[in-house]
């Protein structure tokens, strides 16, 4: 042992007292210049950049406590959490791996190695981790929820949705688990189970602008518009520069026959968006009812020029285009647009 190590350990004493992450990481530092082979030190001083969201130097000093200690699992785990939040994915989780190598029991890297691979998308694999890890701790409330976001990606909702169950049960005052059980009962079109649930993670979380906009999707397809609008204003006030819910907006002022508002919303969107063919699709049907033929072929080609294979069978027989079915201008449209769907 070092004779500087009693000296350095009364460093370690004084982190531990600190008010806050600098102050602990001063004191952590005079520890190490005491004795530059103390793991711990790095370790912990690690730590408290993470706190600090300085996470290339966090993983600089997981990198020196590793090397003076090999089996230190802790440390690979926070430098691999350190990598996923600068988006290392792979880096991330190699450190995991090699946490589940030291300690095999330990449920932590499990998830957050699952919690990598959802974000490279390999979703079988994340599936598996996070099963793995609801072996070890079956409390794990975010193994269960971020397990269902990897069913919803794979169109397993109704696997999806048990596994959010079983999140909320575990922790019922996480807004994010009634918001993802709701975005799946929406897909399977269970519009009203889909409410309940973005209604109950907006009474946790009362700027939840998302929940918002997806609670305003389900009314719009019960035919609710007004209070569709209620809530795309709504999100629209927290997140301003969402094209998608000006979109959406503009779609519902448009089944309430106003027309001009509905033009208005979908300028929005597209400034916001230029290739949002949704937004010119929607805009082609507002400027036909509107009386507007040429802008409506306008947005309507721009609309078939991004996602023919969408819109081609919709446009045929879209009430909005009775007017101009038989225009010579439409057909040719279709025809450019429509004979490979």
């Amino acid at each position: 042992m070092s004779k500087q190590f009693p000296l350095a350990q009364e460093w370690l004493a004084k982190a531990s007292q600190a008010a806050n992450p600098a102050e602990q990481i001063h004191c952590y530092t005079q520890a190490l210049e005491l004795d530059p082979d103390f793991a711990l030190a790095y370790f912990y001083r690690g730590n408290c950049y993470v706190d600090l969201h300085q996470y290339v130097e966090a993983i600089a000093d997981y990198d020196h406590a590793l090397h003076l200690d090999p089996q230190m699992d802790g440390a690979f785990i926070n430098r691999g959490i350190c990598h996923a939040r600068l988006n290392q994915y792979k880096e991330a989780v190699d450190d995991h791996s090699q946490a589940m190598r030291i300690n095999p029991e330990n449920a932590e890297p499990y998830y957050f190695r699952g919690n990598c691979l959802f974000q490279l998308e390999k979703y079988q694999e994340a599936i598996e981790d996070f099963t793995q890890a609801l072996r070890l701790d079956p409390e794990l409330a975010a193994a269960y929820n971020n397990r269902g976001l990897c069913y919803a990606n794979l169109d397993q909702d109704e696997k999806a949705i048990a596994d959010y169950d079983q999140a909320a049960r575990l922790a019922p005052d996480n807004a994010s688990v009634f918001y993802d059980r709701g975005t799946s009962y929406a897909v399977l079109r269970q519009h009203a189970k889909a409410i309940a649930d973005f209604t109950k993670a907006l009474s946790l979380e009362p700027d939840f602008g998302d929940a918002y906009y997806n609670r305003g999707n389900c009314y719009g397809h019960l035919k609710q518009y007004e209070k569709a609008l209620e809530d795309y204003n709504r999100s629209i006030r927290l997140n301003p520069d969402d094209a998608y819910v000006y979109n959406n907006r503009g779609f519902t002022y448009a089944n309430l026959g106003q027309y001009e508002k509905a033009l208005e919303d979908c300028d929005r969107a597209l400034a916001l968006d230029s290739e949002l063919e949704d937004a010119y699709y929607n805009k082609a049907c507002a400027c036909a009812h509107l009386g507007k033929m040429e802008e409506a072929l306008s947005n309507l080609r721009q609309a078939l020029r991004i996602a023919p294979h969408k819109y081609c069978d919709q446009a045929k027989d879209e009430p909005a285009f009775e007017a101009i079915r038989d225009d010579a201008d439409f057909k040719e449209l279709l025809e450019i647009y429509c004979h490979d769907c």
